[in-house]
C-alpha cells in the first residue's frame, strides 16, 4: 500500500510538473508577470506541496499582511521542495545559482518565476546581480533568497554570505527572516528530504513515501536594511536570527 501511494504522489508530481512547463510556453509570454506569480505559480507550488502529502504550518506574529512592496526575504536552504513551499505562502521572486539555467524545460518555469540567476564564483558578475535584485526589490516586488547559498542536511545552519544583502542594502529594503524545517508528525527530523549524501531522484523519492511529513514555517519579525551600517552586519543579524530560532526548536522537539 505505501509503495502505491508513493507513485500515486510521483504522478502527480510529474503531472505538475508538466502542467506548469507547458503553461510556462503557451501562457506565461501573453500575460502580467504580477498575474503569473500571485496565480499560476503560487497555485502551482501549492499544488505540489500537496501532491507529495507533506502538511504545512505557518506561524507568525505578523499578521496576514507582513508581505509588503520592497521585502526580502532571507531563509533558510534543507531540501529541494523549499523553494515550493516557501512559493506556496510567499508571492516573491527569488534568487537562484545560474547552473539552473542548464535545467533543461525546468529553466523555463524557474525564468517564470522572475527568478534572477547569480554566479557566486564570479565577483563581477555578483555586482550586477545585486543591482538586479535591489531594481526588483525598489520596483515593489518582493524577494526571497537561501543566503547559505547551498543546501544544508538539516541539522544545522550554514554560514551566510554577506554579499547577497548588498541588494538590500541599495534598495533600502524591509528584510525578514524566515525558517524552514522538515519534521516527522511525531517529532524528529525528517532528514529524508535533505541531498545529504544522496543524489536527486533518491531524495525525490524518499519524500514521497514520507506519510507523516510536516512542514514548518516561522516568519521572524522583521528589520529595515537601513538600520545596520554594511552588509556584513545584517547578515550576522539574520543568521544570529535564524540559527538561535532553529536550534532552540531542536533542542525544544
Amino acid at each position: 500500500m505505501r509503495e502505491i501511494r508513493t507513485w500515486l504522489r510521483f504522478a502527480a508530481v510529474i503531472w505538475g510538473m508538466i502542467y506548469v512547463i507547458s503553461l510556462s510556453f503557451i501562457l506565461y509570454p501573453i500575460v502580467s508577470h504580477a498575474f503569473w506569480r500571485k496565480w499560476i505559480h503560487k497555485h502551482w507550488a501549492r499544488y505540489m506541496v500537496w501532491a507529495v502529502g507533506a502538511k504545512l504550518e505557518i506561524s507568525t506574529t505578523l499578521g496576514k499582511n507582513y508581505i509588503q512592496p520592497n521585502t526580502m526575504f532571507a531563509q533558510n536552504h534543507i531540501s529541494w521542495l523549499d523553494t515550493l513551499v516557501m512559493s506556496s505562502v510567499h508571492c516573491v521572486n527569488y534568487v537562484g545559482k545560474v547552473e539552473m539555467l542548464k535545467w533543461g524545460l525546468i529553466r523555463n518555469v524557474i525564468k517564470s518565476g522572475g527568478t534572477v540567476f547569480i554566479n557566486r564564483k564570479n565577483k563581477r558578475e555578483l555586482v550586477t546581480a545585486n543591482k538586479k535584485i535591489a531594481a526588483v526589490l525598489a520596483d515593489g516586488w518582493g524577494m526571497g533568497l537561501f543566503p547559505e547559498g547551498t543546501t544544508s542536511d538539516g541539522t544545522q545552519i550554514l554560514p551566510f554570505h554577506a554579499s547577497i544583502f548588498e541588494a538590500a542594502m541599495i534598495a533600502k529594503s524591509r528584510v525578514v527572516p524566515a525558517v524552514l524545517r522538515y519534521r516527522h508528525a511525531k517529532g524528529g527530523l525528517a532528514t529524508e528530504v535533505t541531498f545529504a549524501g544522496k543524489g536527486w531522484m533518491e531524495t525525490v523519492m524518499n519524500t514521497l513515501r514520507l506519510d507523516d511529513l510536516v512542514i514548518k514555517i516561522d516568519v521572524l519579525e522583521p528589520v529595515n536594511a537601513t538600520d545596520f551600517p554594511d552588509r556584513e552586519s545584517l547578515s550576522q543579524y539574520m543568521y544570529a536570527k535564524i540559527n538561535d530560532f532553529y536550534h532552540s526548536d531542536l533542542k525544544a522537539n
